[in-house]
């Protein structure tokens, strides 16, 4: 990731994209993975039938590896403030995804040449985002959900994952034999001290929702998505007009079409979870 051209933003004078990363491991056996087909989706990809099918037989361990890239402060201080996302922080977004899905390939070329069966889920004709009835939008593989079995965060209100690098963060993953041991989770509870709390805790990231998508029930996925929507139809022309951007497969309702990805995160930024786990000591036998 250091070396990584694609971190920089010759936009803006080189800025790199992505501080260090931090890594957790699930054991890819663990009952959540089912239980994410209830409540991500009934699709939503078992570690190991992925891997078994891309082997071409068993193997043990099934491992799933994943990381969390935490945006520079300079990033993360550009949207700060505003109704709309910052420029910076659309390009840094957008890059960002580009370089993630290279760094998915990446760990899987790496992992294969050493000798281990590896997979990364949203690389696979098995992955695909589409609208729920039930879920609203949804996929069948939640990156951020397989970070939560890694031990890497809990749920906020606005449904983002906070880390110990706060919630401005983009999450990777990938399956893999490599035998390595899972990282411990701390919780057994899925809900951040914020969310469990109705956003008695602090709520700030509903002040910062400029459509009022985030309120004490969580995150209404309609009206951010008519954000992120409005967000694409007024910057998009011009960014990849006057930047340079990166295209990156994006897959919707099976299509897979290389292209630019715009959104907001106005909630994730100038809030106290924005680069850190502000809840990290409530934690009490392995509950929040």
């Amino acid at each position: 990731m250091a070396r990584a051209p694609e971190n920089r933003l010759a936009d803006f004078g080189g800025q790199p994209v992505f501080g260090p990363p931090i890594v957790g491991v699930a054991d890819g056996d663990d009952p959540l993975f089912a239980r994410f087909r209830e409540v991500v989706s009934p699709d939503h990809i078992l570690p190991r039938e992925l891997l078994e099918q891309a082997h071409g037989g068993p193997v043990e361990p099934v491992r799933v590896v994943v990381w969390v890239l935490p945006f520079t402060e300079r990033v993360r201080e550009s949207n700060r403030e505003g109704l709309w996302p910052s420029r910076l922080y659309s390009l840094a977004r957008n890059n960002g995804g580009a370089l993630n899905h290279l760094l998915r390939e990446r760990v899987v070329e790496l992992l294969c040449g050493e000798g281990c069966a590896a997979v990364a889920p949203v690389l696979t004709e098995a992955y695909n985002s589409f609208r729920s009835p039930e879920h609203t939008f949804t996929s069948t593989w939640s990156e951020r959900h397989a970070a939560f079995a890694a031990g890497l965060g809990r749920f906020g209100l606005n449904n983002a994952l906070i880390t110990a690098r706060g919630t401005s963060v983009r999450i990777g993953s990938v399956v893999t034999d490599l035998a390595v041991e899972p990282t411990p989770r701390r919780y057994a509870d899925h809900r951040a001290p914020c969310r469990a709390s109705g956003g008695r805790l602090c709520g700030r990231c509903m002040e910062r929702c400029p459509v009022g998508a985030v309120s004490t029930e969580g995150m209404d996925k309609t009206l951010c998505y008519g954000m992120r929507k409005a967000v694409r139809e007024k910057f998009m022309d011009v960014y990849a007009a006057e930047m340079h951007m990166l295209r990156a497969p994006v897959v919707k309702s099976g299509s897979r079409d290389a292209t630019y990805s715009l959104g907001c995160a106005l909630c994730m930024n100038g809030v106290p979870c924005e680069a850190c786990d502000p809840f990290a000591d409530r934690v009490e036998d392995g509950n929040a």
